[in-house]
């Protein structure tokens, strides 16, 4: 135990006489921390003395700029992708956002195939469209067709007959006497259906002719070229023809619901007259010398217009109604019946209009059908 105590006390009296010490930690990593702390929170550092002669340290970092190629590839496509934005915003609404009024003068500045074209543009025209059909209809007829309207108007549908007529009108006499429109010599004309259509004699008159004017602009370009419409054996049909007849029965039953496709079936007709006009004033008789006159005196520019004010001026009626497609060939002013021309007040006169003469045929099928029930009675009576 002795000897333990005195190496002890030799090695302190060892590090007292050489003075050894221990090395002190570094204070570097101490002075980082605090510097990155002075940075981050500027408003806590304390002020520090500057001795004279020394210029205080100026912060100048500054954020880097980014030149990558796919960092410049993205704000590129950023930028066209917002550009085809605002571009596409920019003509979508520029022409709806334009008043109901003055987008409605422009539409109806319009041919009726152009409107059902732009009707298929986009959704928002087409709800637009099919909303103001009944306005965009009335005020082209007015501007266009006001004369053709008049001399085809629609034939009603049988829904809209009073309910105390409807069984007069389907009653199995009445639909015996109105046996001569539903003969099979007409092979030009679809069979009307009594339970869809009025069959009043205005109602089928109206029916025939707007199914005849449909199918005569079907056979329009064999009349311009001069070739021979085909023929259709009497008592026979053709399933060309049945397919055809389908066709114009439904584009006239369409018709009667959708006021534009009922404009478009008078700009077809309006361009049948016109070009008749224009084919039998051009072709020439052996021995004229001079070209015929046209008839209404139509211009060039009046059947380019598409409007059919020229019809107003004195020129042949349309009495007979073209029975067969033979006599296509001798319609040189068309057709345009339900009118005649009077020379007393120098105008033309329509026999129908606004539906007075379909009001008058359904009274005449009720007093026909009172008749035919007093005739009943009294055969009864006498028995």
């Amino acid at each position: 135990m002795e000897e333990a105590r005195g190496d002890i006390n030799i090695a302190a009296a060892l590090r007292a006489q050489y003075a050894i010490e221990t090395p002190k930690p570094s204070r570097r990593r101490h002075v980082k921390k605090a510097t990155l702390a002075s940075t981050q929170q500027p408003a806590l550092t304390p002020a520090i003395d500057v001795d004279e002669g020394e210029t205080p340290l100026i912060d100048t970092t500054a954020s880097l700029d980014l030149h990558s190629k796919k960092t410049y590839r993205l704000q590129k496509r950023h930028i066209q992708k917002t550009h085809r934005a605002e571009l596409k915003a920019a003509t979508k609404t520029t022409l709806l956002n334009l008043p109901t009024e003055l987008l409605l003068n422009v539409i109806t500045c319009l041919q009726p195939s152009s409107i059902l074209r732009l009707s298929r543009t986009s959704h928002s025209l087409q709800s637009f469209i099919s909303t103001n059909a009944d306005a965009i209809a009335k005020d082209v007829i007015k501007y266009r067709y006001s004369i053709l309207a008049h001399c085809f108007p629609l034939p009603f549908p049988f829904e809209s007959v009073p309910e105390n007529v409807r069984p007069m009108l389907l009653s199995p006499k009445r639909q015996e006497m109105m046996g001569i429109h539903r003969k099979t010599y007409y092979q030009h004309i679809p069979l009307y259906d009594p339970t869809e259509i009025c069959t009043c004699m205005t109602c089928v008159f109206a029916w025939n002719n707007l199914c005849l004017i449909v199918d005569l602009n079907h056979w329009q370009q064999h009349l311009e070229r001069r070739e021979p419409i085909p023929m259709i054996a009497r008592g026979t049909s053709p399933p060309w023809n049945q397919e055809l007849l389908e066709r114009n029965a439904l584009l006239v039953r369409r018709a009667m619901t959708e006021p534009l496709l009922y404009t478009a079936i008078l700009q077809a007709h309006l361009s049948t007259i016109t070009t008749t006009l224009l084919r039998s004033a051009r072709w020439k008789r052996k021995g004229d010398t001079k070209p015929r006159p046209r008839l209404y005196d139509i211009s060039d520019a009046e059947a380019a217009s598409g409007a059919d004010g020229f019809l107003n001026r004195e020129g042949p009626p349309s009495y007979d109604f073209p029975f067969h497609r033979d006599n296509y060939y001798a319609l040189d002013a068309s057709y345009v019946p339900n009118r005649k021309w009077s020379k007393e007040t120098g105008r033309w006169h329509y026999y129908q209009g606004n539906g007075s003469q379909h009001e008058r045929d359904l009274e005449w099928v009720r007093g026909s059908v009172r008749r035919a029930i007093v005739v009943e009675l009294e055969e009864r009576q006498k028995q």
